[in-house]
């Protein structure tokens, strides 16, 4: 008997959380249809633990994945991710940024934007799934 429950959700949306070390939780969405090759190698990694690095405009979550340049842009606004595909770098927006560099496009920040505006180099973030991925229907 099938439920009376609309099925929510989305193949191409990927629901993460980013914990904070001092406190606090961001929910993120990956969208498979901006960068797939980038989302899926993220998707390969989580959950992980990631230093940060802050620039101006942008905090940086240093990661392992190396991904080629994939359906790249230069202009991001507040709460957008991105990948900087040549230093394996997801770089969260917390104001709008014209980069000189290429960046893979990978999502936005649903809530929680300010605990990225708040920390400090060097500070931790753990980054991982909201829920498990489907395994199938019943």
């Amino acid at each position: 008997m099938l439920s009376a429950e609309p099925l929510v959700g989305s193949v191409s949306r990927v629901e993460c959380v980013a914990s904070f070390i001092k406190g606090g939780r961001a929910n993120i969405s990956l969208y498979r249809h901006l960068s797939p090759l980038s989302v899926n190698a993220i998707m390969r990694i989580l959950p992980f633990d990631s230093r940060v690095n802050v620039q101006p405009g942008m905090c940086c979550l240093l990661t392992p994945l190396r991904v080629g340049v994939e359906k790249p842009r230069t202009s991001f606004v507040r709460g957008d991710l991105a990948l900087l595909a040549s230093g394996g770098l997801i770089c969260v927006f917390v104001q709008e940024v014209k980069s000189d560099r290429l960046l893979n496009p990978l999502g936005k920040v649903d809530d929680g934007l300010e605990l990225f505006e708040g920390i400090e180099l060097g500070g931790t973030v753990h980054l991982s799934l909201s829920k498990p991925p489907p395994t199938g229907q019943t």
